[in-house]
């Protein structure tokens, strides 16, 4: 194990590639740390509206965004049980460990759920989404824009309109946690009912707040479902949220953050540039990977452009490569699960530059190079 601890004094000083969370930059770590009002006085509302303002322009549409005091799993088990009546069944399309998490949720709820799978690696396409839709009756579907674990971007554009040409009715609920702010995603456009993610990771804020977009018809199937709980009741959170208010304290500095970073994307560096730098750091990782003859996890053609699961084609020992760029300052992660020294992920996500990674890449290659050398 590396010899790295809690600092104290200075925080962090460790280069994060990670898949989240991620880097912090000193914007936000700076209006963060600004005093605040209380969450019920008008300076609060005025900074709640300008929140929901940013999120409704980031994914492109005018339903309502709401903010959470949680990770994104909160939301997720929101949509379960927000939108799944007991004599209706959710179907889950899963393409990896966040998509079978997302399955648990409805279990533990005691949701009627049924999940449909691929192989890790593989997308669900869109023949496959009409495939599983045509075995039964689903009120609820739910899916991953951007599997964090196996790196696989789904193909939105057109796996949704397929979802919603197959039942106009059905509600479709999309966890981008590892995408917003960092891939398009279209909402208004698409029909998504539920969009949501935490924002440790594109949006590059420390975690303690996950947000979602929701549609009026969403709106209206979480009034005719029973048993909703309490502190993820969407009915209560939409109440509150006309008042520019959260229904409980919520973390009002990471909102001050929130609020700092949207304007920063929407205004500075634009949400195109923003998109098409993901892309390049996506595309410059998997050229890396290639002259490195290294696999990459996902299936040609479906390669998540923020983070990027590569597998262990080279043999070597991941876990000790991950040890080495610690001590070289880089902290990078092994596989997720059951994909541990399988594969291994490089997070290029949020504020990272193209110059960024080309940096981290170049003591990569050294660290493998000596592995390889000492196999």
């Amino acid at each position: 194990m590396s010899d790295i601890h809690f600092n104290k004094e200075e925080g962090s000083k460790l280069k994060l590639f990670t898949p989240g969370p991620v880097y912090v930059p000193e914007r936000v770590l700076k209006a963060i740390s600004l005093p605040s009002d209380t969450h019920r006085s008008g300076p609060y509302s005025e900074m709640h509206a300008k929140a929901v303002e940013g999120l409704q322009k980031l994914l492109y549409t005018e339903n309502k965004c709401l903010i959470f005091t949680s990770s994104a799993t909160g939301i997720m088990e929101a949509c379960v049980r927000n939108l799944l009546k007991s004599d209706e069944k959710g179907l889950f399309l899963s393409i990896g460990a966040f998509g079978d998490r997302w399955y648990q949720v409805g279990e533990t709820n005691g949701k009627n759920v049924v999940k449909e799978t691929v192989e890790w690696g593989k997308p669900i396409i869109p023949e496959l989404a009409q495939e599983a839709l045509s075995k039964d009756k689903y009120s609820v579907v739910f899916l991953q824009s951007n599997e964090t674990s196996t790196g696989v971007y789904n193909p939105m554009e057109d796996l949704i309109p397929v979802i919603k040409d197959h039942d106009p009715n059905l509600i479709v609920c999309v966890d981008a946690t590892s995408s917003m702010a960092g891939i398009k995603l279209e909402i208004d456009k698409l029909g998504i009912d539920v969009c949501l993610a935490s924002v440790q990771k594109c949006l590059a804020l420390p975690p303690g707040l996950a947000v979602c977009s929701i549609s009026d018809a969403a709106i209206e199937k979480a009034g005719q479902v029973k048993n909703r709980g309490y502190y993820f009741d969407f009915l209560t959170l939409v109440k509150k949220n006309k008042v520019n208010q959260t229904p409980n304290t919520p973390p009002i500095p990471q909102i001050r953050g929130l609020v700092t970073q949207l304007d920063y994307i929407l205004n500075e560096e634009g949400l195109e540039k923003r998109f098409q730098r993901h892309t390049q750091l996506g595309k410059r990782t998997r050229m890396w990977a290639r002259d490195m003859n290294i696999e990459m996890f996902p299936e040609k053609g479906y390669e998540s452009n923020t983070v990027s699961t590569m597998k262990n084609t080279l043999n070597i020992d991941y876990a000790e490569m991950v040890n080495r760029m610690l001590l070289k300052g880089y902290r990078i992660v092994n596989g997720y699960g059951s994909l541990v020294n399988k594969t291994f992920r490089i997070g290029h996500m949020g504020e990272i530059s193209l110059k960024d990674l080309e940096n981290m890449l170049k003591i990569l290659t050294d660290v493998i190079a000596k592995l390889r050398l000492n196999a």
